[in-house]
């Protein structure tokens, strides 16, 4: 549920990335995985794991939508996704999350301007 209402985000607003960034990220959630993958300048968003991820990142679904909707702080989020400490393995378990940082920084964006994304968003965090 969670990823499709990211998807719909990313559809109605587009999000750029370098050219350079050819990689992908997973999210390890409670219950299912996300794959964030950048590619041809673009986010893509996918349900499921994949092989080859540069960057594996473990969150409950209710921190991501609090990463979200502001619920935690931006400076924060930075600190947790990219700047992580070197021994703690809790969020970060490989790579970094620096790239993913770019996802969350666009979805909060829309969750401000995307009165539909906010409401999908609010719904899906409240049944939780």
């Amino acid at each position: 549920m969670l990823v499709d209402i990211i998807i719909k985000c990313l559809e109605s607003n587009s999000a750029s990335v370098p050219p350079d960034w050819n990689e992908s990220a997973i999210i390890e959630l409670e219950q299912s995985s996300i794959t964030i993958t950048f590619r041809d300048e673009k986010i893509l968003v996918s349900e499921g794991g994949c092989s080859g991820a540069v960057a594996e990142i473990q969150l409950s679904e209710r921190k991501l939508c609090d990463y979200i909707d502001g619920s935690i702080d931006f400076m924060t989020v930075w600190r947790e996704l990219a700047e992580p400490s070197p021994s703690d393995r809790t969020i970060i378990r490989k790579g970094s999350g620096a790239k993913v940082f770019l996802l969350i920084d666009k979805l909060c964006r829309c969750y401000k301007s995307d009165k539909l994304f906010k409401k999908l968003l609010d719904e899906h965090k409240s049944s939780l």
